[in-house]
């Protein structure tokens, strides 16, 4: 949970405390990105609520997606070759659908005329 507080400090997210003890007479910031309130300086508490809303956003992946892994080079060479043949078999699949749509065609005008 801390590893995740600390890769959220680039994202919007705020965590204030409760309008009564925040002491602008119960006035409301308006903030972007999440925000929860902190009661009775439960703190735990609020980052709990704060790590559900996060995981429910959809923000975590993000926050995932943004952390840089070191990657090895053979992993990262298995990775090149697995993502190749991908395509490969992407292309390959895409030109056998385009011959029998050809095909399709060329069969509906012969028995048409």
């Amino acid at each position: 949970m801390q590893a995740l507080a600390r890769a959220s400090r680039g994202i919007a997210a705020a965590v204030r405390p409760s309008t009564m003890e925040a002491g602008h007479g119960g006035q409301l910031q308006q903030v972007r990105g999440i925000v929860v309130q902190v009661r009775d300086g439960n703190l735990d508490r609020a980052l709990s609520i704060m790590e559900r809303k996060m995981r429910s956003s959809g923000m975590e992946r993000l926050i995932r997606a943004r952390t840089h892994h070191h990657v090895k080079d053979s992993e990262k060479r298995v990775l090149a070759r697995k993502a190749l043949m991908q395509r490969v078999r992407s292309q390959e699949l895409g030109k056998k659908l385009r011959e029998i749509l050809i095909k399709k065609i060329r069969f509906y005008k012969l028995e048409v005329a």
